[in-house]
């Protein structure tokens, strides 16, 4: 087994195949999706230029895009973030893709720089998954109270990685554990400079969708998502007890970002 990796901030400008092969087309058009294509489709049809990243385990290939962080120019609320897609296949079929944003502070040309406020200020620039994550970090880096948001952590102690989204269909356990081994090492490779991870465990079939009638097998879908996510990538509860039993969870790279115990 080869580690197959250039440079995340290496040419990407030429051309993939086309991102569906031809059964995937015919679902398509029939309306039915496999799980990969029907979470992350928008990704995978936006992802038309060459990889910047790769990694082989057990039969299956690993490809990641990895952008620059944004221009200092750009950053709002002096915060800069990078944008990773990835997915792991084997031949023409599709067995996981996700995505993972990274977050960093700056200093503006003035010496003036970063707090949770303007974290989350920034998140709602982009999406509702982005700021309710930033209003996540707010609360367990600052505290309920919107008054002590002024802190700089966690990102005095180095990047913030949101992992957003990951969807893994695997027909075999040698295929779930080779998927595992994939984001592992791409976790290292983007890892450099990290302080903290976050991720909200949370059973994408039931987005827009938990009813009262569902309620209890989303409960019992999320505590085993919770209890997947710490024994294959070393994830924990956040210790604030109300965004701990939304899902919430966070592994640390540097044990300075640790936060108060609630």
């Amino acid at each position: 087994m080869t580690d197959l990796t250039e440079e995340p901030d290496g040419p990407t400008d030429q051309p993939e195949p086309n991102q569906l092969n031809h059964r995937e087309e015919a679902r398509a058009r029939r309306g039915v999706l496999l799980p990969v294509e029907r979470h992350l489709s928008y990704e995978i049809e936006t992802h038309h230029r060459k990889h910047n990243w790769s990694v082989e385990r057990g039969g299956l290939i690993g490809r990641a895009w990895i952008e620059r962080f944004c221009d200092p120019k750009d950053a709002d609320y002096h915060f800069q973030d990078r944008k990773v897609f990835f997915v792991i296949e084997r031949g023409d079929r599709r067995i996981a893709a996700g995505t993972l944003t990274i977050w960093r502070g700056i200093y503006d040309e003035d010496g003036d720089g970063w707090d949770l406020e303007g974290f989350v200020r920034r998140g709602d620039i982009n999406s509702q998954s982005e700021y309710d994550m930033a209003v996540a970090v707010a609360k367990v880096w600052g505290s309920d109270d919107e008054e002590n948001w002024w802190t700089d952590d966690p990102f005095c102690y180095g990047h913030l990685c949101s992992f957003d989204r990951l969807v893994i269909n695997a027909k075999t356990s040698a295929d779930v554990e080779a998927a595992w081994q994939i984001i592992d090492a791409l976790l290292k490779r983007v890892r450099r400079g990290m302080a903290v991870m976050v991720l909200k465990a949370f059973p994408l079939d039931y987005e827009g969708g938990v009813t009262a009638e569902n309620q209890p097998a989303f409960e019992r879908r999320q505590r085993a998502l919770m209890r997947l996510y710490q024994r294959r990538i070393g994830f924990e509860p956040v210790p604030h007890k109300a965004l701990a039993d939304e899902g919430w969870m966070l592994r640390l790279f540097n044990e300075g970002a640790r936060p108060d115990v609630e």
